[in-house]
């Protein structure tokens, strides 16, 4: 069965989120409609979803 992958402070994360172990930075990765792979950075994951939200909507 799969693991659930999980931040350093043991919240569930999403498809696409994951989180630097060197400074603690939150990344999501996605994939534009041209193939190119691109990210988006933030400090906590409320600001990371938001972010992301705001990507599905545009």
């Amino acid at each position: 069965m799969a693991q659930t992958r999980k931040d350093l402070r043991g919240r569930v994360l999403r498809k696409g989120e994951s989180q630097r172990r060197s400074d603690g930075r939150y990344v999501y990765t996605y994939t534009d409609p041209l193939g190119r792979r691109k990210y988006v950075y933030a400090q906590d994951l409320v600001a990371l979803r938001e972010k992301e939200a705001q990507l599905m909507k545009d």
